[in-house]
């Protein structure tokens, strides 16, 4: 991961990795606690990138946990291919 000041295409610096998590999808939470935080944040112009930004928008903690690489959220043409891959994969491991 790489940060640059806002505007530049130079790298500013490195980040450290080590607290990081990827964020994958789906993300699960309770219909009523989700509607009403996303509800709340969008009618005051919050930045919501994801589910887990909406509550924490509203002051909640949300749990990580760990995912795996290969499930892959397919929604560009490109992402296709590599979700054949994994699937064809998965196939010639399940008849070994």
């Amino acid at each position: 991961m790489k940060r640059a000041e806002p505007g530049k295409v130079a790298i500013a610096h490195t980040v450290d990795r080590n607290d990081l998590w990827h964020a994958l999808t789906p993300q699960f939470f309770p219909r009523e606690l989700l509607f009403n935080c996303l509800t709340r944040a969008l009618n005051e112009g919050a930045t919501i990138t994801d589910e887990a930004s909406a509550l924490e928008y509203c002051g909640f903690h949300p749990e990580l946990v760990a995912g795996r690489a290969d499930n892959i959220k397919v929604t560009r043409p490109e992402d296709l291919a590599l979700a054949e891959f994994y699937l064809t994969r998965s196939r010639h491991q399940e008849k070994a």
